[in-house]
């Protein structure tokens, strides 16, 4: 039985190639029918991720669903700076991780690890005409002519990864081609853009792109490898301190009773 449930708050899971698994989601808009019916499918603690870029609305909605649930189970709340699409990628990763987590705690100690398992990169217009270049946090920033080679951020990855994009830069050719060359050869799948996504590369064009791992079972095994121990508190198998699910910082603890030893 499932341990573990992932909420994305204002956050749309994109579709990806061996992560079949999928988030409950809570749209920032949502109605009051649209959280019942999410009520209805919480049945065990869960961690709900939230947009950094539209942290307060997703606050206020997650507060609306906590109430209903009247205690009824835990919620560990994971703000993530990613980028949108990237960040529609990372709930589908947790969403697939999480049947393997012994609990919400140690799944929330893990989303981290997920973000590193994407390779984010974006192709962005230059002020010259017909002018783009390739950037990513890795980093990179290189010039894309008309003729020669493309930079590559991986080799030979078509095996092992797939790519998602979205967005669009006018005057741009077959971008599925290009984004392949840079990543190694890796399948292509292109969806529509998430909102705000060329306003978060602070151009008013762009098309980002997501390389993410498509082998779900050797990726959980990475991240779920975590040195835990159980939360004195709540009893909850957790990494990092304090525990996702109650708050609780056993070193601070510990350090309180030296204090008043």
């Amino acid at each position: 039985m499932q341990n573990t449930n992932v909420i994305a708050v204002g956050i749309e899971p994109a579709l990806l190639v061996g992560h079949e698994s999928a988030p409950l989601t809570l749209p920032i808009d949502a109605p009051k029918d649209a959280i019942n019916e999410l009520l209805d499918d919480l049945r065990q603690d869960a961690i709900a991720i939230l947009p950094a870029g539209r942290l307060e609305p997703a606050l206020r909605r997650l507060h609306v669903l906590q109430s209903a649930l009247d205690g009824r189970c835990r919620i560990a709340c994971i703000q993530t700076e990613l980028s949108p699409l990237a960040a529609s990628a990372l709930v589908r990763l947790v969403a697939s991780v999480a049947p393997e987590a012994p609990s919400a705690a140690l799944l929330a100690d893990a989303v981290p690890a997920l973000e590193h398992e994407l390779l984010v990169a974006a192709v962005l217009p230059s002020l010259l005409p017909g002018a783009r270049f390739l950037v990513s946090p890795e980093p990179v920033v290189a010039s894309l002519r008309r003729a020669g080679g493309v930079p590559t951020l991986l080799d030979d990855a078509r095996d092992e990864v797939a790519v998602v994009a979205a967005g669009r830069v006018r005057g741009l050719q077959a971008p599925a081609e290009l984004l392949a060359d840079v990543f190694g050869g890796a399948q292509i799948d292109e969806v529509d853009a998430p909102p705000g996504l060329a306003g978060r590369w602070r151009v008013t064009q762009a098309i980002e792109a997501v390389a993410y791992p498509t082998n779900a079972a050797a990726m959980t095994r990475r991240v779920l490898g975590l040195q835990s121990a159980p939360c004195p508190w709540c009893g909850e198998p957790h990494a990092a301190l304090p525990c996702a699910l109650c708050g609780h910082d056993r070193n601070r603890a510990l350090t309180r009773q030296e204090i008043a030893v």
